[in-house]
């Protein structure tokens, strides 16, 4: 894509994004705002649920008081025990029933008609009555009068006399803000209404209502009653309304101030972008000798003045790596071609010498030099195989790596016939790894037979599917945590590999103190971290070493990632 599309796309996102900002700015402070104030609705919902549920948990441990009093177990008729109750507390009527449901006391705000029809009635089937007869006390539910908008509210508790029930005492109370809902004038106001609802049946609310609100809802525990608080919004619509005008004309003048800005860097930048990549797509096609002059400000001095000494340091560690290059090739060709020339005579005099020598130290010294050989000649072997492995180019396929360690674990067998090689293998785990794979397991594997030095030489090969979880993930410096891969594990119980090899292999390099004499190991290392995946070491139960080789899964989300460096857990 060119610069001057670059440009042009680059400012309309961030037009974009300004634009966005602003509208999840004031997005944000609506929500907060109406968050806000639901919140504080919600709680004086919850306030005056609580407030009318202690009032109406008052009125029955009252009610629970009274008849535990000495002159509720009189029955006298004389009514003065049901008008000192009434005279002390807010229920407008109260009556005593005996235990057998006969009502024999009736007092308070009713006609001498009611009264009369009342006192004598039978009230054992009454809810009130039946609660309170099995010890129980009795808060109703709410109840409209006949005829009115008023509803009441009954209580009832036991008269007990010696553990048994004698009678019941039962009050009414209208719910009305003089009694239960006497917390409620002070909320409701022009800006706010409370509504207390039982069962659809509005017992108490207003007449006014808001073209939008913010409402809260509680419930009164003990009753069941809804209690909803409704706030009227309009002052806050208002006030985001002007902010967002606000913030509109914020969002125009930052795109004007952009568009400006842009403009000027567009008019006093792009020629010097354009030579400056004239400039790298030279140095990139291997011309060292170019250089740039920038002008335009300081800063575009240094740039150019960089890409100079950019240029010379490159032209000069082309030629210095030129050379090294060319100093290696040679050397490594005379090396190999006389050291395999050499070794072929070496070989023939010692096996002659270990064949005809009389003399048994002589044969013996001839043996040690033939082994010796043979040495070097399959260390020259695998420099080449190596050479091959890394000069190929390779990139990482989809391997079949069932196959790859089922025919190497058949052609060691065959080899090594004295040790007891093992195989636990799926039916399939595909992996992405380099074509060469089967050079890294071989050379894991061979090296666990040739050098077991047990009395029963085992080694044991499986390969499994895993993920890799955070923890591992992070211990890897790796970004694949949960992805899956596909694990080839060699256990043996030789001598081990030492110490100081593993370190070298983890750390992907060598010092003087540190460092690995098994090419092999070298080769394996190189080819499983081509692949993106990790070669790891641990130390086998009772003797012996396990070695892992973890690639990635094919079709997981490791894909065929940049891995991190060997370095697996010990």
């Amino acid at each position: 894509m060119r610069l001057r599309t670059k440009f042009a796309v680059a400012f309309v996102v961030v037009t974009l994004v300004l634009s966005a900002s602003v509208v999840a700015a004031v997005e944000f402070y609506k929500r907060d705002a109406v968050g806000e104030s639901r919140a504080d609705v919600d709680e004086t919902a919850t306030r005056v649920a609580d407030q009318i549920d202690a009032s109406i948990r008052d009125r029955r441990d009252y009610v629970g008081l009274v008849a535990s009093r000495p002159q509720a177990r009189q029955f006298d008729g004389d009514g003065r025990f049901l008008e000192a109750f009434l005279a002390n507390s807010r229920f407008y009527a109260a009556q005593v029933v005996a235990a057998n449901g006969t009502v024999v006391d009736f007092r308070g705000d009713v006609t001498d008609a009611q009264r009369s029809a009342v006192l004598g009635s039978d009230r054992s089937d009454a809810a009130y009555v039946e609660a309170a007869l099995e010890g129980r006390t009795y808060v109703g539910e709410a109840e409209r009068l006949d005829g009115t908008d008023e509803y009441v509210l009954v209580f009832a508790a036991p008269i007990f006399e010696r553990g048994a029930v004698k009678g019941v005492l039962a009050g009414a109370i209208y719910l009305d803000t003089r009694t239960t809902f006497d917390a409620l004038p002070p909320l409701d106001t022009s800006r706010q209404t409370v509504t207390v609802v039982d069962d659809g049946a509005e017992l108490h609310g207003g007449d006014r209502r808001f073209e939008s609100s913010v409402e809260g809802v509680a419930t009164v525990e003990s009753t069941g009653w809804t209690v909803t608080v409704s706030q009227d919004r309009s002052a806050l619509d208002a006030r985001l309304r002007t902010l967002a005008l606000f913030q509109a004309g914020q969002l125009g003048l930052v795109v004007l101030v952009m568009a400006g800005f842009g403009y000027w860097q567009y008019a006093t930048s792009l020629r010097q972008t354009d030579r400056l990549l004239d400039a790298f797509a030279d140095l990139g096609a291997g011309d060292y000798d170019r250089s740039v002059s920038l002008r335009g400000g300081a800063e575009w001095e240094q740039i150019g003045d960089g890409f100079n000494d950019l240029a010379s340091t490159l032209r000069a560690r082309e030629a210095a790596l030129r050379e090294r290059t060319q100093r290696l090739e040679v050397m490594y060709r005379v090396l190999r071609h006389n050291l395999r020339n050499q070794l072929t005579v070496v070989l023939t005099y010692a096996e002659v010498v270990a064949d005809v020598a009389a003399d048994d130290r002589v044969a013996g010294a001839g043996r040690s030099i033939l082994d010796a050989g043979r040495t070097l000649a399959n260390l020259s072997d695998r420099v080449r195989q190596i050479e091959t492995a890394l000069e190929a180019d390779q990139s990482p396929t989809r391997v079949e790596v069932v196959g790859v360690v089922s025919d190497v674990v058949t052609d060691l067998r065959e080899s090594y016939p004295t040790v007891e090689l093992e195989a636990s293998l799926p039916d399939a785990a595909p992996a992405v790894a380099l074509p060469s794979l089967r050079l890294a397991v071989e050379n894991v594997c061979e090296n666990a037979c040739e050098h077991n030095d047990a009395d029963d030489p085992r080694v044991d090969v499986s390969v499994s599917t895993v993920s890799r979880s955070p923890a591992e993930a992070v211990a890897d410096d790796c970004a694949d945590a949960g992805s899956q891969w596909v694990r080839v594990a060699v256990t043996d119980n030789g001598p081990g590999i030492p110490e100081q090899e593993r370190r070298a292999i983890r750390e992907g390099r060598e010092t003087a103190l540190e460092h690995a004499s098994s090419l092999g190991l070298w080769l394996t290392y190189w080819i499983v971290d081509g692949s993106g995946g990790d070669l790891r070491f641990a130390d086998a139960d009772p003797r012996g070493t396990t070695v892992e080789l973890l690639l990635p899964a094919a079709g997981s989300a490791a894909g065929a990632p940049s891995p991190a460096s060997t370095r697996g857990e010990q």
